[in-house]
């Protein structure tokens, strides 16, 4: 067996966990995955296919990480109810362990809960 038979036997398109089981299935050589790696870091050894990262693709998808401009500069008593709402989630243990959420909507000019969901 030579040092690239696993990685050339597939025409250079496994990683490091594909070259693990194929040493283990076929040779029956067992290795960890990360030793592998480094061995195949020696070597300069690489995939030719890269993998893509999958929360980049979910990311331009929803743009939900995207950053608002902050308009109120943390000055949320404006003088007029229903201007400013606030919201905020808490954790309650209960029971054995068990969790529920508390998620509240507030005024910020009267300062009192206008909703609340458990």
């Amino acid at each position: 067996m030579t040092r690239r038979s696993g990685y050339s036997a597939k025409r250079k398109k496994v990683g490091a966990l594909q070259i693990k089981m194929i040493l283990e299935n076929d040779y029956y050589v067992f290795m960890n995955h990360k030793k592998i790696r480094r061995l195949m870091k020696k070597y300069d050894l690489k995939a030719k296919i890269r993998q893509t990262n999958s929360y980049r693709k979910m990311f331009k998808a929803t743009q939900e990480h995207r950053t608002c401009p902050n308009l109120l500069e943390r000055q949320f008593d404006q003088g007029e109810p229903d201007k400013v709402l606030l919201t905020d989630i808490t954790y309650l243990y209960y029971g054995r362990g068990q969790k529920a959420y508390l998620s509240c909507v507030k005024d910020g000019s009267t300062k009192e809960i206008v909703a609340y969901n458990v």
